[in-house]
């Protein structure tokens, strides 16, 4: 005998009823936080954002993400990626958001929701070297940079220089060192905080400013956007700003080394 025939039919069709909507509920709920929760493709570039030996993500990146996190309710999933592929992955939609130094491309193939951060992008030597620090006075030299970074219109277009991609400006530092390359291209965040994380005085590179006020900003795919989203990380980031924690999570106590940086608040 069938095991539904034991009970009564109208017993029967309520479960059946209750399975249903239950099923039906747990499902929309499944659903809703499925959607709710934002991905973000975070450039593995130290110190902005890096893995631990392990396993974690640390960096002043992978801490705004999470802090945009805590202030708007919203879950994030940030994912570190070489910094082409997180181009790639937010022009695709495979991400929602990311955190890109602005530049007229991604300005066009993204949403700019909000700046950031703004540093200032220098050119560094040795200090005992003598030759002028411009682009047009390095033709002909080596000149390393993180690889894929967009450095500002006149590197971008230069075909002068030698230009010699590295991964990280520990590595860069090494190279100038040694003699290999003639000068290193980068944002004084990452110049100043590679020094100081190898004890490394800051007087042993000469610098020149190559582009001052350089934004990094929070970008949302065009193709998977979440305006809604959008607008709660701007104002969260606002706030931040306003309360000191941007200059917290990217300088912290070390901000006086830090003197060619400047912060959005100081506009």
């Amino acid at each position: 005998m069938p095991f539904v025939s034991r009970f009564p039919v109208w017993i029967a069709g309520w479960l059946l009823v209750a399975i249903l909507v239950a099923g039906i509920s747990f499902a929309s709920v499944t659903e809703a936080a499925t959607e709710e929760t934002v991905t973000f493709s975070i450039p593995d570039v130290w110190p902005w954002a890096y893995e631990t030996d392990d396993g974690e993500l640390q960096g002043s990146l992978i801490e705004v993400a999470e802090r945009l996190s805590e202030l708007t309710g919203i879950p994030v999933q940030p994912r570190l990626r070489p910094l082409r592929r997180a181009i790639v992955e937010l022009q695709e939609g495979a991400v929602n958001f990311s955190i890109l130094f602005q530049s007229p491309v991604l300005d066009i193939e993204a949403v700019n929701v909000s700046p950031v951060i703004q540093v200032n992008i220098l050119l560094a030597a040795m200090a005992e070297s003598d030759y002028p620090l411009t682009l047009r006075d390095l033709k002909g030299k080596r000149v390393a940079y993180i690889r894929g970074t967009y450095l500002g219109e006149s590197f971008e277009g230069d075909t002068d220089v030698v230009k010699v991609p590295v991964n990280a400006i520990s590595q860069a530092v090494d190279l100038l060192t040694l003699g290999r390359i003639s000068a290193i291209l980068a944002s004084d965040h990452n110049i100043y905080r590679t020094l100081s994380s190898r004890n490394l005085d800051r007087d042993m590179l000469r610098t020149s400013q190559h582009v001052p006020g350089m934004k990094g900003t929070l970008y949302m795919s065009r193709v998977a956007s979440r305006p809604e989203v959008a607008r709660k990380f701007s104002a969260a980031i606002k706030q931040m700003e306003a309360g000191g924690e941007l200059h917290r999570i990217f300088y912290g106590k070390a901000a006086s080394k830090y003197k060619h940086a400047t912060l959005l608040s100081a506009q």
